[in-house]
């Protein structure tokens, strides 16, 4: 005589098989995705903030020559970096690829850059940043608004983190915050 069983699904039938192959998959519930989700950004942010010059080049698609990576690491990793070079090596574009992978990585994070003028200084967003956003789409993506004028240069960020340029004069002794970029 016929039972209920027979009629069952397969994967109800098989759940408890050892076979791998006939048991059903498991199925994932979104509490469990949510919090794999969480754990895989954090393992991904940690290992970026570790290796910025992998982010650098994983994340804006910008690529590095192996001095650039080296002086990116440095910076990230010490507090005072110091670069003599000569002219033409590309230290304020490489700054502001710096100043922008640590404003990207580091949410609500203030960056100063420093100049003895804030033309010289603006330089680093009126030129460098604003052209990096126009050749990198996933920077362009992360940047909210640039302000590019006599009184202000500032690029802001959607995660609050904000990169602001200064002359380096007595008045702007109160807007030295803790991540400082000095130009000379």
């Amino acid at each position: 005589m016929p039972s209920h069983k027979n009629f069952q699904r397969d994967e109800v039938k098989n759940i408890k098989n050892t076979d791998v192959f006939k048991r059903p998959a498991e199925i994932i519930t979104s509490k469990k995705a949510t919090q794999d989700k969480e754990e895989r950004i954090i393992e991904w942010c940690t290992f970026y903030r570790r290796n910025i010059h992998r982010f650098v080049e994983h994340y804006f698609g910008i690529k590095l020559h192996f001095m650039q990576k080296i002086w990116i690491y440095l910076m990230s990793i010490s507090d005072s970096f110091v670069a003599i070079c000569s002219r033409a090596v590309g230290k304020t574009w490489l700054l502001a690829v710096f100043a922008c992978a640590r404003a990207v990585l580091y949410p609500r994070s203030k960056i100063v850059a420093v100049a003895s003028t804030k033309d010289q200084a603006g330089v680093l967003v009126g030129d460098k940043i604003t052209s990096l956003m126009n050749d990198h789409p996933n920077l362009a993506r992360e940047i909210s608004n640039i302000t590019t004028n006599m009184n202000k240069w500032q690029v802001d960020f959607h995660n609050g983190s904000v990169i602001t340029i200064v002359a380096s004069k007595d008045s702007s002794r109160g807007k030295c915050l803790p991540i400082n970029i000095a130009i000379y």
